[in-house]
């Protein structure tokens, strides 16, 4: 009787282990793997960032090679995931300035955008930026990779002293696939902070001036001339001639002329504030965007 407790206790035992055995394996085939875990955020070659200036553009000074900077002014989101926070800087260098003229009221830059900073210092580099040397973030070296370069055009006159205000909206069209580390993304998003436009400050350094009254003057003064003497007749005697005495001549008024009036100067107005019309990307036919983007190593 004890040997069947003992046979039948092992064969459930048996039984229990497969059992346990069974659902462990099921449970860790649910589990992703850790290869299975994304490790990158993608965005594709098209996708608009919205920004907003946060360095102005100079219209006397502006030329090809100065430093552009921007903050996104809403997120990005790839899918149901942020993949560029609202608040990351962008930075991008000027390749053409082209000045309104008198002619014309429109202006034009075109900006290499080069660099993507999140709020932990997680920096990527886009084509054309001199450190990348050919290579897409996260990616082995690229041949004729796209470069992101737009086209601003704004309405602004010759008496705008800026072409690119403070908190001028700008948007960026990425030329190319682009891969960015979901862990970095992750650190960014709570230390991010959206840019206010109601805080920017305009850079613009012109102050409306007043106009000015004018002078009266002064009237002519007039001096009235004397009416004159009639001439006086001396009846003569019988046989005598009558006697004429002739009277004075009236003088004329005299007229002395009044100063005249100065005239006032109009109020000068400052111009109105550069305006951005278009953001367009200008693309070259030589640089081909690769088909999907790697994830970052």
């Amino acid at each position: 009787m004890r040997r069947f407790d003992s046979i039948l206790f092992s064969v459930l035992l048996f039984v229990f282990s497969a059992s346990s055995l069974a659902r462990a394996q099921q449970a860790a085939a649910a589990q992703p793997s850790a290869a299975d875990v994304s490790t990158s955020v993608n965005l594709s070659a098209g996708t608009k960032v919205e920004l907003l200036t946060s360095r102005p553009i100079w219209a006397a000074t502006a030329k090809a090679g100065d430093v552009f900077y921007a903050q996104t002014s809403f997120p990005v989101v790839a899918g149901k995931e942020i993949a560029i926070p609202a608040g990351t800087y962008v930075e991008g260098t000027i390749k053409t300035v082209t000045r309104p003229t008198r002619r014309t009221s429109r202006a034009q830059i075109e900006i290499l955008f080069t660099k993507i900073i999140f709020a932990n210092g997680y920096v990527v580099l886009l084509p054309g930026d001199p450190d990348a040397a050919g290579t897409t973030p996260g990616a082995g070296p690229q041949s004729a990779v796209a470069e992101t370069l737009i086209a601003i055009t704004i309405q602004a006159t010759t008496g705008n002293d800026l072409l690119l205000d403070n908190g001028a909206d700008v948007e960026m069209t990425l030329a190319a696939p682009l891969a960015l580390d979901a862990e970095q993304i992750l650190e960014a998003i709570p230390i991010s902070r959206a840019p206010d436009p109601r805080q920017m400050k305009s850079a613009s350094q012109c102050t409306p001036t007043p106009g000015t009254m004018g002078t009266p003057g002064t009237p002519d003064t007039v001096i009235p001339g004397s009416p004159g003497t009639p001439s006086t007749t001396i009846p003569g005697g019988p046989g005598m001639p009558d006697i004429t005495i002739p009277g004075t001549p009236a003088t004329p008024p005299t007229v002395i002329p009044g100063s005249p009036g100065t005239p006032g100067s109009p109020d000068i107005p400052c111009p109105p504030k550069p305006l951005v019309i278009s953001c367009a990307p200008v693309v070259n036919k030589d640089q081909t965007p690769p088909a999907q983007p790697v994830a970052p190593r």
